[in-house]
């Protein structure tokens, strides 16, 4: 049931503002996080609790338009898609030449900026037509868009729930930044390196968070997948007298194996079926934006062209985008899981097949921009769902949202690489260690090379395609006992993420049964510990790039963080002021 406000313009100057302002902050953040993590929780209820705080400042004592709350925290997601987008992928170009002795060059900040905006803009216009199959007829859930629908429904958007992500926000930011100072390599368990396990943690707050908003069957299918590979498959191949490192290899290849084979199979099991609804739509839109799709997705080509990639391959490109938005759309409304960089890979597997089959040379840093062009594009087109279906739910204008995902996505984009460079100068030697491991660019950077296993990443590929087909035929109560991706990206990245991220989804799975009234509030904390850390660690980064050595940096930020803590505390700790009283349930 639509908001009683329906139809209120929510597109405003100021929505505008905020979602610029936001989808940069984010941007910034979740690359951080994508690149620690290995993976992207989507931050729809931070959004709307920013944007919800923030305009509720400028609005005074006059009543907060939700649909103005809706449109600004819509475009401030977009630079978590963004960021996921280039995270994903770019880093494997640094990953290839540290590993493989390779002198792949590092692609202009500009050029790959007008590339990734493109393809956000495409990603855009492409996921209208599915909002009208995907939202309108077929009711998809869009969990995360529904979760943000109902925190605009309760009005709960701002007052000492914006404290209150501020507050743990900075008290993660702290105690990542000390961490990072005193302990960066962890704690490790020597004791059990002579039964062949490694065991090192790294206190992480956004693992435990990020477990709490994956939930239990993801998290516990990671912790299954790292249990396999680093307490069992890899002591017993060092008791065999294989090295360790040669050992790691070879899981982590038979997990890379599992994710793209998991996602290859959701393609031929579930979309191809479906083929006929699901990428119709694609080639329909209304109100006239169907004449964009012609003359964006010949910019999108253009673009490619100027990062080095070769027309016919540019053409494939855009062609490829064209296919993959779909099941992105199809599968991010289903499970919540946009597997974006295995949508890449794919597309640029398939034209780097053709080019071979034709005796044609394409570049590894060409496939490098096919595989980011798309994953940007599946980004922007799968997740967008999420902000359209709150849009459906509370009654803010559809075209209010794409008008604003829009102007977002293109400063978004053109900052991307700027943020990854920070990244990249800053915390280069973190880079592919555990503390940094970017296992998503590995995978990118795998398919593109090729692997040091390659029979031992078919097996995988075989097994997680073979298990994914199998599950859709099951009946639906009985699918998705066990997640066959995050268990191979368990069984890629090992326990000391695992375990963290494990205990996150059990303090999920405790509050879900015995106190679903404290699920929102918890939300809350994760979101505000994930972008806490986030932004605090490529705060650290930004530092160390313009000159300041990485302790002293750090050391800076956690005084500044632990001034925000202080502020933050006392306003959340004061009385709530008029209409606010309905965020005393929040601790």
């Amino acid at each position: 049931m639509a908001h009683p406000d329906s139809g209120k313009p929510g597109f405003t100057l100021r929505a505008v503002f905020i979602a610029i302002g936001l989808s940069l902050f984010l941007l910034a953040s979740s690359t951080y996080i994508a690149i620690k993590l290995g993976a992207l929780p989507w931050p729809i209820v931070f959004s709307v609790i920013v944007s919800g705080g923030a305009l509720k400042i400028l609005s005074g004592s006059r009543k907060l338009n939700l649909h103005e709350v809706n449109v600004a925290q819509a475009g401030g997601s977009v630079g978590g898609l963004v960021a996921a987008g280039i995270a994903f992928t770019v880093p494997g170009i640094i990953f290839l030449n540290q590993t493989r002795g390779l002198e792949i060059a590092w692609p202009n900040p500009w050029t790959l900026g007008i590339l990734t905006a493109l393809a956000g803009l495409l990603g855009v216009l492409l996921s209208m037509p599915l909002k009208y199959t995907f939202i309108d007829r077929e009711q998809l859930p869009y969990p995360a868009g529904t979760a943000g629908a109902e925190l605009l429904k309760l009005g709960d958007t701002g007052g000492r729930r914006l404290w209150l992500i501020v507050m743990v926000g900075a008290a993660a930011g702290v105690f990542a930044l000390l961490r990072d100072v005193f302990f960066p390599a962890g704690f490790t368990f020597a004791a059990l390196t002579a039964a062949g396990i490694y065991l090192t943690l790294n206190p992480m707050p956004l693992a435990l968070a990020g477990g709490y908003i994956l939930g239990p069957r993801a998290s516990l299918s990671w912790l299954g997948g790292a249990a396999i590979g680093w307490l069992a498959l890899i002591p017993l191949l060092v008791q065999d007298g294989l090295e360790f490192a040669s050992a790691k290899s070879l899981a982590q290849n038979l997990g890379m194996g599992m994710v793209l084979g998991a996602g290859i199979g959701f393609l031929a099991g579930y979309v191809l079926p479906r083929a006929g609804t699901i990428f119709a739509p694609v080639f329909k839109s209304r109100k006239g934006f169907g004449r964009l799709f012609p003359l964006l997705s010949a910019l999108g080509a253009g673009g490619l062209l100027l990062s080095g990639v070769p027309l016919g391959a540019a053409v494939l490109a855009v062609l490829g985008v064209w296919m993959m938005v779909a099941v992105a759309a199809r599968m991010t409304g289903e499970t919540n899981i946009d597997p974006l960089e295995q949508f890449g890979i794919f597309v640029g597997l398939v034209i780097a097949f053709i080019y071979n089959i034709a005796s044609l040379e394409l570049s590894m840093y060409a496939s490098f921009m096919i595989v980011t062009f798309v994953s940007v594009a599946c980004a922007i087109a799968g997740d967008a769902g999420h902000d359209y279906k709150s849009a459906d739910i509370v009654g803010t204008r559809f075209f209010d949202v794409v008008k604003v995902d829009l102007i977002a996505v293109i400063f978004a984009g053109l900052a991307a690489p700027f943020v990854m460079e920070t990244i990249r100068s800053g915390l280069g030697n973190e880079l592919f260690t555990p503390a940094m491991p970017a296992p998503q660019a590995q995978l990118v950077a795998g398919s593109i090379f090729g692997f040091e296993y390659p029979r031992v990443f078919l097996a995988g590929f075989g097994i997680a395609f073979v298990l994914e087909i199998l599950n859709t035929l099951l009946p639906q109560r009985a699918r998705n006992r066990v997640l066959i991706m995050p268990l191979g990206i368990g069984l890629f990245l090992g326990m000391g993420l695992a375990i963290p991220i494990a205990l996150g989804s059990l303090v999920r799975a405790y509050i879900d049964k015995k106190r679903t009234h404290l699920y929102h509030a918890v939300l809350l904390i994760a979101a505000g510990v994930m972008g806490g850390e986030g932004i605090a660690g490529f705060s650290a980064g930004a530092l160390t790039t313009a000159g300041l050595s990485f302790r002293s940096g750090a050391l800076a930020l956690a005084a500044l963080f632990a001034v925000i803590l202080s502020t933050a505390l006392f306003f959340y700790a004061r009385k709530p002021g008029p209409g606010e009283g309905k965020d005393r349930g929040v601790h």
